[in-house]
């Protein structure tokens, strides 16, 4: 498979748009879905690039307000909803375990087709966390930096220092979040495994990134996010890593590993995190 393949490929996962390729016709899914993974934070950058589009757009005849909260629609919408429904279960079992101490309840909780009111919460926590931090990019921050701030180290501020251009943070946060989320993925899945009661698609993840997958994925993600955010965004996306891995550590305790759900939960509380990190650290830096 070529480099453009696996790169559809991992976007065919993770968006609503599907790229047919005639070439892997007879590859089984598993294994294209296994070959992509190396390239999810280049699919997240493309995810982060609709979403400021649309961002830009609304933005052109409406408010910040509801143009920020139709960019977080617009994830969902490009995403299908994917790892939303994975924050959502596991709230739901997190939850039912925290009440109850016992881990089975955790298990059918995860399990039940019906979102509970935990898993609901969820959900309206992320989008208004996003949303406030989305506002307070816009209000607060611009990307510009001129070219003798960039040749002192310390206040780097990514590619576009270099260029002396000047636009609103608020684009780089939205393009930025969705790649740092779909590195998550990797990091979740190359220090855990899955439990033998959650065998399903997070098992393709755990047993299919090795170290090579591994160190591809963050090659690209730290360069994409280095070069558009320059240290701020490298603080960043070590805070990130850090975030996935305790919670990584946590499920591996508690029980026993991650699944698909509990990989989607990961995701989308590592886009909090690196948006949240990366205002910070801008501010900062």
């Amino acid at each position: 498979m070529s480099i453009l393949s696996e790169f559809l490929e991992s976007v065919n996962f993770l968006t609503v748009f599907k790229f047919k390729n005639k070439k892997n016709a007879d590859v089984p899914q598993t294994e294209l879905l296994i070959k992509s993974i190396k390239y999810f934070p280049a699919a997240g950058l493309f995810i982060g690039i609709v979403t400021a589009f649309v961002f830009y757009v609304f933005n052109k005849f409406l408010p910040l307000y509801p143009s920020a909260l139709i960019s977080i629609f617009c994830l969902y919408t490009v995403t299908g909803g994917l790892h939303f429904d994975g924050l959502s279960d596991t709230s739901d079992g997190f939850f039912a375990y925290l009440k109850s101490g016992d881990k089975n309840r955790f298990y059918k909780a995860m399990k039940d087709v019906n979102t509970g009111t935990a898993g609901n919460i969820a959900v309206i926590f992320y989008v208004l966390i996003m949303w406030s931090l989305i506002i307070s990019a816009n209000q607060t921050y611009s990307l510009y930096l001129s070219p003798p701030s960039f040749l002192a180290l310390k206040h780097f501020a990514g590619i576009f220092s270099i260029l002396d251009f000047k636009f609103n943070f608020i684009y780089l946060v939205l393009l930025l979040f969705p790649a740092a989320g779909r590195y998550s993925i990797v990091v979740a899945s190359y220090f855990s495994e899955t439990p033998e009661n959650f065998k399903g698609i997070g098992t393709v993840f755990t047993e299919g990134t090795d170290t090579k997958t591994f160190l591809y994925a963050t090659i690209i993600a730290f360069l994409v996010i280095c070069l558009l955010s320059g240290l701020a965004g490298f603080f960043s996306i070590l805070i990130t890593i850090l975030a996935v891995l305790l919670t990584a550590l946590y499920f591996r305790k508690k029980f026993g590993g991650v699944n698909g759900d509990m990989i989607g939960f990961t995701v989308k509380l590592s886009e909090l995190v690196f948006a949240a990190a990366l205002l910070g650290f801008h501010k900062v830096l």
